[in-house]
């Protein structure tokens, strides 16, 4: 029993060191890539770049081994990056970014390539280029789960009204169950659209029965497609929504399979069709909507990412400033 003992607890450290490795090289990986971008357009990725590096940056940092800006990359590369952009490392330890990596990788994409059938060719090729690790559990193998930046659902939405016009969304994709929390949680509050983040945090927060949460009832010209990555052919599938995304968003579907908020990409999507357009915005329905109850659900996701944050706060001996 003391050698099984002794052998679970060296396994379980070889997985802490290897994953530790694997979120610095996929960190790596992608700074180098935006940085290749950065040097074709610098004025139009700076902000990109701005961005991806502080959100890389603090989901390195709340990981539970830390990992410093200057372990993803030598000491003089981190330095050099510094000079040009050093808002992402005086925020990374007291500013939670508003969107994970792999979101900001693909508007990057996205503001290049236009259209949905070439953003998915691109983002394959990318995909294979980076040779990020498979995030998912390994069969066979309860303890290994790999970490990666790498969203492993998409999603694509889009209007009748303006078909050429493509709204892509990413899953959050995050070390750990806590940095999850912290992103959706900080997503509600500041980055998605107030519909979307009521329905979610009514889910998330909110501890309401199924009949009595709020549902988001978008007009049938809106078509939404998500995509799951199959890694053995490099392509993108398509999925049905999930039973929690049936509910909040009224989409069709006969998944009977429910995901943790987060785990699906067609939240960040829908938030940024309704931030866009007017027209959709103002033909949407939502149940059960309360104002006053908006408020509550938003300040109560305020206390927990306020809660959450002191706890890494404690970790890091910083000081988080934010919200």
């Amino acid at each position: 029993m003391a050698e099984d003992a002794i052998k679970r607890k060296n396994d379980l450290l070889t997985l802490r060191v290897h994953n530790k490795e694997n979120l610095k090289s996929c960190g790596y990986r992608l700074i180098c890539h935006v940085m290749e971008e950065y040097e074709k357009e610098r004025d139009m990725l700076k902000a990109y770049v701005n961005e991806i590096l502080h959100s890389i940056f603090f989901l390195g940092i709340i990981y539970s081994d830390r990992i410093t800006p200057g372990e993803f990359m030598s000491a003089a590369r981190a330095e050099s990056l510094r000079q040009e952009f050093p808002e992402p490392f005086d925020k990374y330890k007291s500013h939670p970014p508003k969107r994970t990596p792999f979101s900001i990788l693909l508007d990057m994409m996205v503001r290049k390539h236009h259209t949905e059938d070439k953003v998915m060719e691109e983002l394959r090729s990318l995909l294979e280029k980076l040779k990020f690790p498979h995030p998912l559990k390994k069969a066979g193998v309860k303890t290994q789960n790999w970490f990666t930046l790498e969203s492993t659902v998409i999603c694509v939405c889009s209007r009748d009204h303006l078909p050429s016009k493509t709204y892509f969304g990413a899953s959050l994709t995050c070390c750990t169950k806590e940095a999850r929390t912290i992103m959706i949680h900080n997503s509600c509050i500041y980055t998605w659209h107030k519909h979307v983040s009521y329905v979610v945090m009514s889910y998330k927060v909110g501890g309401k029965s199924d009949s009595d949460m709020p549902k988001l009832k978008f007009p049938k010209s809106i078509t939404c497609q998500a995509y799951l990555r199959n890694w053995n052919t490099n392509t993108y599938d398509k999925v049905e929504p999930c039973l929690n995304c049936q509910r909040m968003f009224s989409l069709p579907g006969n998944n009977e399979k429910s995901y943790p908020i987060g785990n699906c990409a067609e939240t960040e999507c829908l938030s940024k069709l309704l931030s866009d357009d007017q027209i959709t915005e103002k033909s949407v329905i939502i149940d059960n909507f309360d104002v006053s109850d908006f408020n509550k659900l938003k300040e109560q996701a305020k206390q927990e990412l306020k809660s959450d944050l002191a706890i890494f706060c404690n970790q890091m001996f910083c000081h988080i400033g934010y919200p």
